[in-house]
């Protein structure tokens, strides 16, 4: 995980920073943010970090199951939402682009039955 720093001048509470980010709850959902609340802050400000509830939407768009873990890091440059599912019992990891939805990467068992299947 590489940090950036960003110098903003703003007028908000740290709680606040990732009330912005974390814009819906989902009870069973345990939230992690592994970088500082400006960073949060700068990210989302810029466009580089999408709220919450475009995320879930996402997973409920690509995947079956329901979310138990959601981690937003900043890796190599990237703002990254790391989640980990239950499907049937089984925990499926998942890291997404935070700013394009983007899937980089599926991993755990019984993955393929994890993905929806696109419709024509």
């Amino acid at each position: 995980m590489t940090p950036i720093h960003f110098a903003v001048a703003h007028n908000h509470t740290a709680q606040d920073d990732h009330a912005l980010v974390q814009d819906v709850y989902k009870p069973g959902t345990d939230i992690e943010f592994d970088e500082d609340q400006d960073e949060v802050f700068a990210a989302l400000q810029r466009g580089y970090v999408r709220p919450f509830s475009e995320m879930y939407a996402a997973v409920e768009r690509d995947l079956h199951g329901r979310i138990i873990e959601v981690e937003l890091e900043q890796d190599d440059g990237i703002w990254v939402y790391e989640l980990k599912l239950n499907h049937n019992n089984n925990i499926i990891e998942v890291e997404y682009n935070a700013q394009t939805f983007e899937m980089l990467k599926v991993k755990g068992r019984d993955v393929a039955n994890t993905l929806k299947r696109l419709e024509d």
